[in-house]
């Protein structure tokens, strides 16, 4: 691990900056990350969500339409994009606790995208969630910015409330049972009639159309991380975004059950863990459809939300005259299961979970494009270390997404790689994710993490195998079906030649 180490750093030393008096040529980045957002926008087909900011991005940009994450999780998959590194090589595969650095612990000598931005002239900032908010100041690693994190400004008198609630009732509810050391929930949704800036996002988002406004007088490139929460839950948006949507006419998932034979045991994380803490919310059993519907309804008010914060900092950099000269990415770190698989939540291999958003734009590119090829979110690094003209650091594994945003005919990836680990200690599981233009393979191990570096084992403890050409839904496993048994092989090829530092299996 000491020798690999070195050679990132030796890497990102081989590189010299560019000369000062250059960096003013060069285009600013306004980098958004969403939280626990799947594909649910207009851009991407979906005609009942109202998301007009997004879909106007997507019209000066590029869309990835098959673009996937590492892992079903907010600070596995972050790591990833953030260092250019797979989880195998990070070692983050969950949520890290609250007092835990990982990033320097485990990868101390590690140039991070934004920090590459810093090495090379640009002012960097983060505002909220960009790295994990568990770890190092909420998640913003001191090494990757110029200007440090700081608190964003909501509306006059209002506060981060905790669960970022705002309705008073909710409030004076989990005030008293913290003052009592109680354990305290709030419902899963709501919808208070108060500005955008009297929420969370709404604030954050104000914060960084003010910064926007001062970086622009300067003259220095930027690269500004936004971090929205929302539609994580709870599904909390201002009441005039739930207006926009019929809660009767919302669609359900159409298939709740698991896939015919599944690993049921290995599938799912959480089984909705992650939704039924709220306070409105089943322990166990299905959610009830009048509930369903709220649920969609507040997700989809969320989307619309975060959609109309982004349309304030698009509006921002044109006011301020820099909208030509700034490289958007939008990029929503996993998916998430609306009552897909009976199954509320992110934390599986499955493709509601696994797929998630991705749009581009950047100066002298056309816009409008729509790709088709698999992406990962690995190669956004490479990418836009090569539409601002600056070196890309030779530990980084992913590919530049530029020939596609071009629109040359090339295939970066055989396959999407997505994994999910189970369990604690000695008593793990990792499943790894192949997925092609049409199926998807997964080989589940057994993964003993009581030592510092994980141990995975060489036995297959389950596959799956789903063919989206002729079973979108994910409805039946292939894998142990004797018909298929010579397509199982070939994709654990494909697994082996992705997967080189796995034991060979048995």
């Amino acid at each position: 691990m000491r020798a690999f180490l070195l050679s990132i750093s030796l890497a990102a030393l081989a590189f010299p900056a560019f000369a000062a008096d250059t960096t003013s040529t060069r285009p600013n980045v306004l980098f958004i990350a969403i939280d626990d957002l799947k594909p649910l926008l207009g851009c991407y087909g979906t005609s009942w969500i109202q998301s007009p900011n997004l879909d106007r991005l997507a019209a000066k940009g590029t869309v990835f339409t098959a673009n996937y994450c590492q892992v079903a999780f907010c600070a596995p998959t972050r790591f990833s994009l953030l260092t250019g590194l797979r989880p195998d090589s990070t070692g983050v595969y969950l949520n890290p606790d609250q007092s835990q650095d990982l990033l320097r612990t485990r990868l101390p000598e590690v140039v991070t995208l934004p920090q590459q931005f810093k090495n090379h002239g640009y002012i960097t900032h983060p505002l909220h969630k960009v790295f994990d908010g568990r770890t190092v100041d909420q998640g913003h690693d001191a090494a990757s910015w110029t200007v440090p994190y700081g608190p964003w400004e909501m509306a006059p008198g209002e506060k981060p409330a905790p669960g970022g609630y705002q309705d008073p009732a909710t409030k004076a509810r989990l005030a008293d049972a913290l003052k009592q050391g109680k354990p305290a929930a709030g419902p899963a949704t709501e919808a208070c009639d108060i500005a955008d800036n009297a929420y969370h996002d709404g604030g954050v988002a104000h914060t960084a159309a003010k910064r926007i406004r001062e970086f622009a007088k300067k003259q220095q490139p930027f690269f500004l991380a936004v971090g929205f929460v929302k539609p994580h839950l709870p599904f909390i948006a201002p009441k005039k975004y739930w207006d926009l949507y019929d809660r009767a006419a919302l669609p359900l998932a159409p298939l709740q059950t698991l896939p015919d034979g599944s690993p049921n045991d290995l599938a799912f994380f959480s089984h909705s863990g992650e939704l039924r803490a709220y306070s409105d919310i089943p322990k166990t059993g299905p959610i009830p459809e009048a509930q369903q519907r709220e649920l969609v309804h507040g997700y989809a008010a969320c989307v619309s939300y975060i959609d109309a914060q982004v349309g304030l900092l698009m509006q921002t950099l044109a006011e301020c005259g820099v909208a030509d000269d700034t490289i958007i990415c939008f990029w929503g770190d996993h998916g998430w299961h609306l009552g897909e698989h009976g199954h509320w939540g992110k934390l599986t291999n499955y493709e509601d979970a696994a797929r998630a958003p991705l749009i581009i734009s950047a100066p002298g590119l056309r816009g409008g494009r729509r790709v088709t090829a698999l992406t990962e979110f690995l190669d956004v690094y490479p990418t836009l270390c090569e539409l601002a003209g600056l070196p890309i650091p030779a530990h980084v594994v992913g590919k530049s997404l530029v020939p596609l945003m071009r629109g040359e005919d090339v295939t970066l990836h055989k396959a999407a790689v997505t994994q999910m680990s189970h369990g604690r200690g000695k008593n793990r599981t990792m499943g790894w994710s192949i997925r092609t233009p049409r199926y998807r393979y997964i080989e589940w191990r057994a993964a003993d993490f009581s030592a510092d570096k994980p141990v995975f084992g060489s036995h297959a403890l389950a596959t799956e195998l789903y063919d989206y050409e002729s079973d979108s839904l994910e409805r039946d496993n292939l894998a142990e079906k004797a018909d298929h048994a010579a397509l199982v092989k070939q994709h654990q090829a494909l697994f082996d030649q992705l997967l080189p530092h796995l034991p060979t299996r048995e």
